[in-house]
């Protein structure tokens, strides 16, 4: 690892992540569940710039919602990329514009802490091993291990330890229709508290058909086993969750899906015109309602 002169301006992009399956394996490890995830990226971003700064980690973001404190996991990143090279007296200024929904499924915060990690490493002149991201993949989680390489790709996580497969494919051109409602959901870790052990692990064959459909191309097979094991636990506290799936389908959505652990959901349409028409018509219904489409 090496450190050189500072940079004077740095710029990165947090994509948000959509996952198209969740395979929770009813098993534990350490008493955390096994999981599969199978994650694209979409164009909903946040944009960060840092800029060199003589005292502390400053963070600054146009969303008074988002801490900017060591809650924050552009703040994380930093503090453990400086443990990382022993360098305490490294500092920046990080300016956070946000456009992802926060809380709301798509891995926002763990995102912004991964285009951090790599931001902070081209400011300061540093250079991480794979082995080094993995460390602090472990303390930041999987979908900062995943935002980190981004792309289409199957993650596993067993415990603290997460691997990734990149996927050598192309989705087909779905458009996208996110909605997000008013509730946020309570933390992920609740989520995780309130699975039943005995409706997981169902969908492990859906798993392969899906990535079978991705290599092939087959849009209408890559819809028919897109799958989310947190959905039942959604569906079960969070009444809204089959409320906006039965709005998109309604108006035209092929499929819909809760994203990663809610209360999000996001609408899948073979047509940028019902796409659109969809997003206007419940724009005013929910917090929001974006278009999107997979990156």
């Amino acid at each position: 690892m090496r450190l050189f002169h500072f940079l004077k301006m740095v710029a990165e992009t947090a994509l948000a992540k959509l996952d198209l399956a969740i395979h929770i394996n009813p098993r534990k490890q350490g008493g955390l569940y096994l999981v599969d995830y199978l994650d694209c990226q979409i164009d909903i971003c946040d944009k960060l710039s840092f800029f060199p700064k003589q005292n502390d980690i400053e963070i600054v973001c146009n969303n008074p919602n988002v801490p900017t404190n060591e809650d924050n996991f552009v703040y994380k990143a930093a503090i453990l990329l400086k443990e990382m090279v022993g360098r305490d007296n490294l500092r920046a200024k990080i300016v956070l514009k946000k456009q992802i929904p926060v809380k709301a499924g798509f891995g926002g915060g763990s995102s912004d802490g991964a285009a951090a990690l790599r931001g902070l490493c081209r400011l300061w002149n540093i250079k991480l091993s794979k082995g080094q991201i993995r460390t602090i993949a472990k303390s930041l989680g999987k979908d900062f291990f995943y935002s980190y390489y981004g792309g289409l790709a199957e993650v596993s996580s067993q415990g603290k330890n997460y691997s990734l497969k990149r996927i050598d494919a192309l989705l087909p051109q779905f458009w996208l229709v996110v909605l997000v409602p008013k509730r946020q959901k309570p933390s992920t870790g609740w989520i995780y508290q309130h699975l039943k052990a005995e409706k997981l692990g169902k969908n492990a064959q859906k798993m392969k058909i899906l990535k079978k459909a991705i290599l092939a191309g087959d849009g209408e097979q890559i819809l028919a086993n897109l799958h989310n094991d947190f959905e039942d636990a959604g569906f079960q506290f969070f009444p809204q969750i089959d409320k906006m799936k039965r709005d998109l389908e309604v108006l035209g959505a092929k499929r819909s899906i809760m994203a990663g652990a809610g209360l999000s959901v996001v609408g899948f349409f073979d047509k940028k015109t019902e796409a659109d028409q969809a997003q206007k018509k419940l724009a005013l219904k929910y917090q929001q309602a974006v278009s999107a489409q997979i990156r």
